[in-house]
């Protein structure tokens, strides 16, 4: 039987192979089209466009792996994070499973069934790009609908709004039921509401906003719970 050790070092070794294989990928496909159609921009035309994305997007990467890992498990980080769409499709994908199949995230349980609902996932999502790909000449009209790009605009707010819902209705967490989770949004709402109206607003410093309120929320949780404000219990078994 494999044991837990041997399981991990093996996603680890994979993962890392396959991390490798991406990052060749990234920069082997632009480099040959820039080398077939001697179009290679220079230094400071690259610097001038990936500056900026690189000081908003960094901090946002480091919060979502940081802040995302623990939850999705080894396995099921290394495809999101080589697959993207982390926080609209796959960490989502994977609450839900986990949520389903009453299991806890950072469990054995839980780190395989989350690799697997984000690998099928991954799959759907290709599927879905490659059939939107043949078919975009012919929906072209389609999208460019009004409704439409209202629709579209809006799917991200609304799943994080469906997700907000469920997360404020019930306190499933696997084996455990916890209650009054909700009262840990209230300490970093607040920093947020402060920071954002009375000092300077935090627009494009999203992902240094998450990094800080991590601790913040973590600390504010576990004073609530220590004063019973927000209970854990284990499931009744049913017989």
């Amino acid at each position: 039987m494999e044991t837990r050790e041997h399981y991990f070092n093996r996603i680890n070794r994979f993962g890392r192979i396959s991390f490798t294989i991406f990052f060749v990928l990234i920069f082997t496909i632009p480099t040959i089209v820039c080398a077939a159609y001697d179009i290679f921009p220079g230094l400071a035309t690259v610097l001038k466009a990936t500056l900026g994305l690189f000081l908003i997007l960094t901090p946002i990467a480091v919060s979502e792996i940081v802040s995302f890992v623990p939850l999705l498990g080894s396995g099921a980080s290394y495809l999101t994070f080589e697959t993207g769409n982390v926080s609209n499709i796959k960490l989502p994908c994977a609450m839900n499973a986990l949520k389903l199949a009453g299991v806890q995230p950072a469990s054995e349980e839980g780190e395989v069934l989350s690799t697997i609902s984000v690998a099928v996932s991954s799959i759907v999502t290709t599927a879905v790009i490659i059939l939107a790909a043949l078919l975009l000449a012919p929906l072209a009209p389609v999208f460019a609908d009004p409704a439409v790009k209202t629709a579209t605009a809006n799917v991200l707010p609304a799943l994080f709004g469906a997700l907000m819902v469920s997360f404020l209705a019930g306190g499933d967490a696997g084996s455990v039921v916890i209650k009054g989770q909700w009262k840990a949004i209230i300490l970093p709402a607040l920093v947020v509401a402060v920071v954002h109206y009375l000092v300077f607003p935090i627009k494009g410093w999203e992902g240094v906003t998450i990094l800080v309120l991590l601790p913040v929320t973590i600390l504010g949780a576990r004073f609530l719970y220590k004063k019973g404000q927000i209970t854990v219990t284990p499931k009744v078994a049913k017989d």
